[in-house]
């Protein structure tokens, strides 16, 4: 029980910068695949990382390695594994060539500066028969009190294949606002949310090993069941500029109804490369 010992990641002068018109291709179509972004000896890494983190001995104990969560009422049924926040236990996340590759995208796809973004991290395993994520934004799920310019980046440790769970997309979805979102099968207690909208001409994915894929928080996006016999592992990180408050909250009843049952209230802090800062 406790923290694995990992050592630093592997060493890597991989550079990944974007083009002009992959930043265009990203403000327009409001997502971007980039076919590497790390290499494969940090997959590795990373993968015996994930295999520490939800081998069952961890799992729901005290001093498991990181904060978890099955994803469900029924854990076991969803097929889904999460860790978040894994950099609070583990800081040299924050120093894979991943992380320094994606921070940089994620701030030219935002038009700032590299100094001004900043990241938490969310370990997915989904299971052989784990369930679907149903088409949602990413944003529908924060603070309607905050106001957020964020960019996710998804990197799976291996290749990945729709079949398996590959990201699908709404080219043009993150233009508007935020969608109603319902939680699924009205049990707001999982916190499961699906968007009320049109999601023809999604487009779907599927990525090399070392490959990742860049969304903006508003983009509609889902993942299918995995009906292969591998797990599919997933380090889903979410880059932005500090967020600011809002005049008004934004009206996002779905948040109200999960705060009730779940005892959440108004936003005093956020998560900053490993460190909870106060807004």
């Amino acid at each position: 029980m406790g923290t694995l010992t990992i050592g630093p990641p592997p060493p890597s002068d991989l550079e990944v910068i974007l083009s002009r018109q992959q930043v265009e291709h990203f403000a327009e179509n409001g997502y971007l695949v980039v076919e590497r972004i790390t290499t494969d000896e940090e997959l590795e890494w990373l993968t015996r990382l994930y295999e520490h983190i939800f081998a069952p001995e961890n799992a729901h104990e005290p001093g498991a390695p990181v904060a978890r969560s099955d994803d469900g009422l029924d854990g076991a049924a969803a097929g889904i594994g999460q860790a978040f926040f894994p950099e609070m236990v583990y800081p040299e996340l924050l120093r894979t060539t991943y992380n320094r590759n994606a921070r940089r995208c994620a701030a030219a796809l935002l038009g700032v500066e590299v100094e001004q973004v900043t990241c938490w991290g969310h370990m997915i395993r989904k299971l052989p028969g784990g369930r679907e994520a149903p088409w949602h934004q990413d944003e529908a799920y924060w603070e309607p009190e905050l106001d957020y310019r964020a960019v996710g980046c998804w990197l799976p440790l291996h290749e990945v294949t729709e079949e398996m769970g590959a990201m699908q997309f709404v080219p043009g979805s993150h233009k508007g606002d935020v969608f109603h979102h319902e939680p699924r099968d009205g049990e707001v207690a999982l916190h499961l949310l699906e968007a009320e909208a049109d999601t023809a001409g999604a487009v779907a994915c599927p990525l090399p090993a070392g490959g990742a894929t860049f969304h903006h928080s508003r983009s509609l996006h889902f993942t299918a069941p995995n009906t292969t016999d591998r797990p599919r592992l997933a380090f889903p990180t979410e880059f932005e500029v500090r967020p600011v408050f809002r005049d008004a909250p934004a009206s996002m009843p779905w948040v109200d109804a999960y705060r009730a049952v779940s005892g959440g209230t108004a936003p005093t802090h956020y998560v900053a490369d490993g460190r909870f800062v106060q807004l």
